[in-house]
């Protein structure tokens, strides 16, 4: 299953969905200490339901702001809550492979690069869709994101993606910073369907799924310490190339 099938198909996303929430507000917080310039023209790549832009849009005014999401199901609910705003269009897009004109003077995301192909050559491309004064902004899962779960295979193979590291993210030209927000569950399978629910059940490439007496086994090991699941935030800020 694509990345866009798995979103479109997350029809309880929002109820899943804290701490993309709790991110989301925080991101807004950073944006809105940036010195943008007046009347900013704002592409958010991967807008889900719409979090980021109900923190952000009305604080932003006035401003041209084009929501995009590469699951059109997920651009259908953003339009639902935003659609009143004249300042707000709506699109269906690769946020990894912009197909859109001119520049932005701020180009923002909330966790979303992390299911990019290529994150360094997808950065460089927002970047260069920068204005002169304008900034690529953004939130993503980090290396160590799900260590618990991970640390609860063992010797198997866990299919949840690699994550990049501070330094590779630096690496880009981002100046960065990390944060971890653990998530407690009730039970392995609610930690599982809260994945599923957000979109995020999408294994890495190549993962073999494991047997159902394997599954069983990582889910033991996960509940016996205290099914909490941890997320690593990395925010990101570059200017343009």
């Amino acid at each position: 299953m694509s990345v866009a099938d798995a979103f479109g198909r997350a029809a309880h996303y929002d109820a899943h969905a804290a701490v993309q929430r709790i991110v989301a507000e925080k991101l807004a917080d950073r944006i809105l200490a940036l010195p943008l310039p007046p009347d900013p023209r704002v592409l958010e790549i991967g807008c889900g339901t719409g979090f980021l832009g109900l923190e952000l849009v009305d604080n932003l005014e006035p401003s041209h702001w084009r929501m995009t999401d590469i699951a059109p199901a997920m651009v259908d609910r953003a339009r639902q809550r935003l659609d009143d705003r004249a300042n707000v269009s709506f699109a269906v897009m690769d946020g990894e492979h912009p197909d859109v004109a001119g520049r932005f003077d701020l180009i923002c995301s909330s966790l979303t690069f992390q299911w990019f192909g290529d994150l360094p050559a997808a950065v460089a491309r927002l970047r260069r869709r920068l204005s002169p004064r304008g900034s690529l902004v953004f939130t993503t899962l980090a290396e160590g994101s799900f260590f618990e779960w991970r640390r609860a295979h063992g010797d198997l193979a866990p299919g949840t993606r690699d994550y990049p590291s501070t330094e590779a993210l630096a690496a880009m030209g981002l100046e960065v910073e990390i944060e971890t927000i653990p998530m407690a569950h009730k039970s392995a399978r609610e930690f599982l369907r809260s994945v599923k629910g957000i979109g995020a059940g999408t294994p890495r490439d190549g993962h073999r799924p494991l047997t159902p007496s394997e599954l069983r086994g990582v889910m033991g090991r996960f509940e016996a310490k205290g099914c909490v699941a941890s997320y690593v935030v990395a925010t990101c800020v570059a200017g343009p190339l």
